[in-house]
């Protein structure tokens, strides 16, 4: 039973047999230190890879479960003797977890002022129980609360003299590796490196409580000095004053240990161990940095650290051989999420990747993309390459699909100038960009529309934007038929009232704004209503959406217009008052 700390042996041997995923959230679930002892040495000699991953998983949760100090000792002994670094790293970062101090205030007498001084000291908190655990639990068969049961009890925490020990005894493992086997010593401690978390450090004490990784980090470091059990700062020291100084040096420097320091660049989830990963390979692996493959150092781009990132271009500015990187692979890294890294990578692409290695369509592809950084690079490759063929422009057409906003209106003039003359115009594929579900790309196409180009004399077009689904689209419309209307000659035939009534009602109806726009659309009815009075039945039930509009400014010019109308023809006067009989017509 889940809570109740006890958890019959059968359900737990069963969810061993099987590899249940469900495991180890039991096995803490369960406080019996027989129960728990009696599967370790089973768990210990399984060669199934998910018993090993299931320990790892089990080891990296937080160890708060009593009754579990003779499981925990039992994988420790046995990992130690069999020589696995992969275990012995998990508890070399859990025990640096289960010690941490606090911070207190200590009063002391100074004898020679004769006063009580208040001073502020590491302490070590009291080696208790969890509170929930030191009370009351239910019972799993009556559901009573009961009294924790002595063998509860005896399962309390490591003491913190006990934790000491392990500790001392995990480093005094790894020491030994690095004098008996040094080639394995770099790639365990960087994995034990790895493996810790930003929540490990969240202040400057924490930081000293974790004394493996000091010892394998900061070692050789004046600043530090190290106990049988704690690590102090030395007096008129800091830890603002930590650089990388680990303990044996001379298996650092080797060309071996690169690779380790790059996955923790990689992978670490701490930004100590990054920054401390970083000092060391500028101080020492300078050098063999400028000589790695350009591609893996563009990777190191990517990282969500600042530090990384920064790390990474120092070396990559100054790399000529960025040329010959396949073109592959820097596609692939512009589909990096990292903004910051994008400015980068496009940057360094920008200089060393001529566009003639792109084809026309990959680079509309580029400029598709949404982060601005790469749509930008996608038309400065666009800007150099010829458009000569219909298949190119039905290429460069693909730019209406375009989601960067801030690029959109910029691709969308730079596109439709190859469709403005008569020879290059095509209908279908200049409507793309008036339909486009980027705004900014629609405002770029209505702004590139004018007298000059072929589209502002094609009826076709016009009359298909008349059916836009987009509200931007209308209000410009209704200033385009403003003015077109007054133009002498027309460009050509006016669309019929029929047509354009649904652009006119639709713009009339969006209530949640106001506008010139709605009011030029009003005096547009009227005056098709006075031109065309064939048209009176369908088109003053547009109208009356603006007489009964919830804006003032729109319906007085709708009354103004309703007014007029009846002025000048009592026929349309008698037909309105029925259609509208709440108006008094005087």
């Amino acid at each position: 039973m889940a809570g109740t700390g006890r958890i019959s042996s059968l359900i737990l041997d069963e969810y061993f047999d099987r590899g249940d995923p469900r495991f180890v959230e039991t096995l803490r679930e369960t406080w019996q230190p027989r129960t728990v002892a009696s599967l370790a040495d089973r768990w210990k000699r399984d060669p199934r890879p998910w018993a090993r991953q299931a320990m790892l998983e089990y080891l990296g949760l937080p160890w708060n479960c009593p009754g579990h100090q003779p499981l925990l000792r039992r994988l420790f002994k046995q990992a130690e003797a069999a020589g696995d670094d992969e275990i012995m790293g998990a508890f070399f970062v859990g025990f640096d977890r289960i010690v941490r101090r606090i911070r207190k205030t200590k009063w002391r007498w100074d004898a020679p002022f004769q006063r009580a001084l208040d001073e502020e000291v590491l302490a070590v908190p009291r080696n208790t129980l969890p509170h929930e655990i030191r009370g009351r639990i239910q019972s799993p068969l009556t559901g009573r609360e009961i009294s924790v049961p002595p063998s509860i009890r005896a399962g309390r925490p490591f003491t913190y003299r006990t934790r000491y020990y392990f500790r001392r005894r995990v480093w005094r493992y790894f020491r030994r590796l690095a004098h008996q086997q040094p080639e394995r010593y770099v790639p365990a401690i960087a994995r034990c490196l790895v493996a810790y978390r930003e929540e490990d450090f969240d202040n400057g004490e924490h930081i000293l409580d974790n004394r493996s990784l000091m010892q394998a980090c900061f070692r050789e470091h004046p600043a530090l000095e190290f106990g049988t059990a704690k690590v102090w700062v030395r007096e008129g020291h800091t830890l603002g004053e930590l650089t990388a100084a680990p303990r044996f040096p001379e298996l650092w420097k080797l060309e071996s240990a690169v690779g380790p320091m790059l996955d923790i660049l990689r992978n670490g989830q701490s930004r100590l161990v990054r920054v401390w990963a970083i000092g060391l390979l500028r101080r020492d692996h300078r050098e063999r940095m400028g000589q790695l493959p350009a591609d893996l150092l563009l990777r190191l781009l990517d990282s969500p650290d600042l530090d990384v990132q920064g790390f990474a271009s120092e070396f990559l500015e100054s790399r000529e051989d960025l040329a010959t990187l396949p073109l592959a692979t820097w596609m692939e890294l512009l589909r990096t999420q990292n903004l910051t890294a994008l400015e980068a990578i496009c940057r360094l692409m920008e200089r060393h990747v001529r566009s003639d290695r792109l084809s026309l369509a990959e680079c509309v592809d580029v400029a598709c993309a949404e982060p601005t950084p790469v749509a930008r690079l996608g038309l400065r490759f666009l800007q150099s390459k010829p458009v000569e063929s219909f298949e190119d422009r039905e290429q460069i057409a693909r730019l209406s699909h375009a989601r960067c906003g801030a690029l959109g209106a910029s691709l969308a003039t730079w596109a439709l100038g190859h469709f403005a003359s008569a020879g290059t115009y095509h209908r279908d594929l200049v409507q793309w960009f008036f339909d486009s579900p980027t705004r900014e790309v629609r405002d770029g196409a209505w702004a590139w529309l004018s007298p000059e180009t072929a589209a502002w004399t094609d009826p076709v077009l016009w009359s298909r934007m008349l059916e836009t689904p987009w509200d931007d689209l209308r209000l410009k419309l209704i200033d385009a038929l403003e003015r077109r209307a007054a133009a002498k000659p027309a460009p050509f035939p006016r669309p019929a009232a029929g047509d354009l009534a649904i652009v006119w009602c639709t713009v009339l109806a969006g209530v949640h704004r106001g506008g010139r726009q709605k009011l030029k659309a009003i005096r547009q009815i009227a005056e098709a209503i006075e031109r065309h009075p064939d048209k009176f039945d369908d088109l003053l039930p547009v109208l009356a959406v603006a007489v009964r509009s919830v804006r003032r400014p729109e319906m007085r010019e709708a009354l103004a217009a309703v007014a007029t109308l009846a002025e000048r023809d009592a026929a349309l006067a008698t037909r309105i008052a029925a259609a509208l009989p709440e108006l008094t017509l005087g």
